[in-house]
């Protein structure tokens, strides 16, 4: 039943959004692949045009989506941004997992983790609002000590779960960029989102970071002490 409430409610989303104007983040353009402006090294930034739905990844009930992408370099990833929906406390940590499809498949159920962590985040109000709820910036700062050090050309997955109690909803976005966005509702299996939501789908997400070849990440960490 509760699944058939969440897809009801996403499939009510187009019309909801028909009389919406087209908004786009005034930080961010929206992205068509892998690039490197401003520290930005992949995007797929958040749109308010391009909202198709929200998916619940509430700490307490182990939810979790995923999204897939790739890097045009080898980078550190020191800091990540989703767009979120919170309708009882934010959180201050989200839980961020980065797997890599190495049997070449596209499937996370039989991907490899090659890095993990639980990160301090902070909210900022985009302005924008949908289903009655303001949407949130979320940005997740990583230490330099654990930043992930991503491959070139690499099949990864974005794992992402909010490590908080109350229901929240990371946004996601009309299918635009590789494989779709894959859901856990805490059976421990993926389940692709056209299978769970009756759509395909992205997940909004950027990330930011450095080079392999540009900095250690000691020293990527020192610099950022000094802002």
């Amino acid at each position: 039943m509760k699944k058939l409430l969440f897809t009801l409610l996403l499939l009510s989303t187009a019309s909801i959004l028909a009389d919406q104007p087209l908004v786009l983040s005034p930080r961010r353009v929206q992205g068509t692949g892998p690039i490197t402006i401003d520290g930005l090294v992949y995007s797929q930034t958040y749109d308010f045009g391009h909202i198709i739905g929200g998916a619940p990844i509430s700490g307490i009930l182990d939810r979790w989506l995923c999204d897939d992408f790739e890097l045009d370099n080898d980078y550190y990833i020191s800091d990540v941004y989703v767009w979120m929906i919170w309708t009882g406390e934010q959180a201050s940590l989200m839980n961020l997992v980065i797997s890599e499809d190495d049997t070449g498949d596209s499937d996370p159920n039989t991907n490899i983790d090659v890095w993990a962590e639980t990160v301090p985040c902070s909210h900022t109000d985009t302005g924008d609002n949908i289903w009655g709820y303001d949407i949130y910036e979320t940005h997740c700062v990583i230490n330099a000590d654990v930043y992930p050090e991503l491959d070139s050309g690499k099949h990864y997955y974005f794992e992402v779960q909010a490590d908080v109690s109350d229901s929240c909803f990371i946004l996601f976005s009309v299918y635009f960029i590789g494989d779709y966005c894959w859901f856990d509702d805490g059976s421990g299996v993926w389940v692709r989102s056209d299978y769970m939501f009756g759509m395909y789908s992205d997940m909004f997400f950027d990330f930011y970071g450095e080079p392999v070849s540009a900095l250690e990440p000691e020293t990527w960490g020192s610099i950022k002490t000094l802002f």
